[in-house]
């Protein structure tokens, strides 16, 4: 009984010590923000890699995102370096700035999280990839970001891809897409046609192997 009582208590203790830590972190994360440092110097910090999956961490990223290219990944993330950049058309092709724009992908792997290629179930994906991201179009409608190219799903047939949301600055919901890869080997014809009737958009690379370019034109509905 006792040697059970003192692994409960160091679970406890544990569990405690955890989450006083996130929090600290989290408070640092948000006094940086809040000097002036970038969201890309917060999400490519390796002292906050733990953090990514946590809600509050991820709000805070929202929170102050901008007008600016940013890099979900860091230099020591495996995987092909990507730069996705494009622009947002809303009802009569005019330019959507200022919108927010939320994406997250797989790692090079095809996993979500950094434990197992799914974070519970697809709203667990949604809310918890550890490569994720937001910032807001600049005025004419224009975005950039950084990243590594995503691998798709272990054992599936699905198509390597990056989600891609759309909010306008009161939250509401305006587009849930994802932006796909020409010289994907799974995008076959007919899961091909299958996306591109879903509303995904289809990009090809015009960079090169070790530096990929991809441009997208996102049309709101």
């Amino acid at each position: 009984m006792k040697t059970l009582a003192f692994i409960f208590l160091f679970v406890i203790t544990s569990c405690s010590s955890s989450a006083q830590d996130a929090s600290a972190e989290l408070k640092q994360a948000e006094q940086q923000l809040s000097s002036g440092k970038s969201v890309t110097e917060i999400l490519t910090n390796p002292s906050y890699m733990k953090l990514h999956s946590l809600t509050s961490f991820r709000d805070l990223i929202k929170r102050f995102a901008k007008q600016e290219k940013i890099t979900l990944v860091s230099s020591t993330e495996p995987g092909t370096h990507v730069t996705i950049k494009g622009n947002i058309a809303g009802k009569n092709s005019k330019p959507s700035g200022n919108v927010l724009v939320y994406v997250y992908h797989t790692d090079n792997k095809g996993w979500y999280s950094d434990t197992a290629p799914h974070v519970q179930v697809m709203e667990g994906d949604r809310g918890h990839a550890r490569i994720f991201g937001y910032f807001k179009t600049n005025d004419d409608g224009s975005f950039e970001f950084h990243t590594i190219h995503p691998q798709g799903y272990p054992k599936s047939d699905l198509p390597q891809h990056i989600h891609f949301e759309v909010f306008t600055s009161n939250g509401e919901n305006l587009l849930v897409t994802e932006l796909l890869f020409d010289d994907d080997a799974r995008l076959a014809p007919v899961i091909r046609e299958r996306f591109k009737n879903e509303g995904a958009v289809i990009s090809k690379n015009t960079g090169s192997a070790n530096e990929q370019v991809y441009t997208y034109t996102v049309r709101l509905k």
